[in-house]
């Protein structure tokens, strides 16, 4: 059975997951899979969040099942939640995932840091775990970003999380040369996984999702990779329906 969604993990803050998430989901619809995104703990009233993002791609979903837990703090999860004395509920989270995945959605999860925490002694990587889901990386591709890679790796394979590969994102915004230019190939090197896609930054994404959207979709490893998704998604939901 093929898996009801991917989880999308970040190096750090900033790396563009929720834009790329959409973007994702947007590639995904355009190869017959009824995609959907949702980000389980919200904080800080994020400047455009992943129901927004979904609007602009012309997709209406329920704010309940795309942010199932929002805090006003400007702060981790956890630290959030300690200040508004409002615990993380893990079981309105996957309550909030199986209601999509009921009604025939594959949900691209845009979470966290893998050991950002939630609660004492729970971290993203344990939500993970307990939705199921492979995941992807999401990190910057500039100088820093091999060991903020490797890091997140380690911790995910740690916990027995599959990993499916890298997303690159920002490509030339600082000008750092060879350095960035490397990084890719050094990355898949030591970490025996494919580098998916290399955005470049382009100051239009901020505006123009949709743009993003086709630039994205002339990424070839990106593009086979999601192929071949898609058609296990595909695939995989005609058998459950007999056909």
């Amino acid at each position: 059975m093929v898996q009801a969604g991917r989880f999308i993990v970040g190096t750090d803050r900033n790396v563009g997951k929720t834009v790329l998430s959409a973007a994702l989901v947007a590639l995904l619809r355009e190869r017959g899979v009824q995609a959907t995104m949702m980000t389980p703990v919200e904080t800080g009233g994020m400047v455009e969040d992943a129901y927004e993002l979904l609007e602009r791609i012309g997709l209406q979903e329920p704010r309940r099942l795309v942010t199932p837990i929002r805090y006003e703090t400007l702060a981790s999860p956890y630290v959030a939640s300690l200040i508004e004395r409002k615990p993380v509920d893990l079981g309105l989270i996957e309550s909030a995932f199986q209601e999509q995945v009921r009604m025939g959605k594959f949900v691209i999860v845009e979470g966290a840091g893998a050991r950002v925490p939630l609660a004492k002694g729970v971290f993203m990587l344990d939500l993970i775990r307990r939705l199921g889901l492979p995941t992807l990386i999401v990190a910057r591709s500039g100088r820093g970003t091999l060991n903020h890679c490797l890091l997140t790796l380690e911790a995910l394979q740690g916990a027995d999380i599959p990993v499916e590969g890298f997303l690159l994102n920002g490509f030339g915004q600082y000008g750092e040369g060879f350095a960035e230019a490397m990084n890719p190939e050094v990355l898949e090197e030591l970490s025996g996984l494919p580098v998916l896609a290399v955005v470049e930054w382009r100051p239009q994404y901020q505006r123009d999702l949709w743009a993003l959207i086709r630039d994205m979709a002339r990424q070839p490893r990106l593009g086979a990779y999601l192929d071949e998704l898609a058609a296990s998604i595909v695939s995989s939901w005609r058998m459950e329906k007999g056909g």
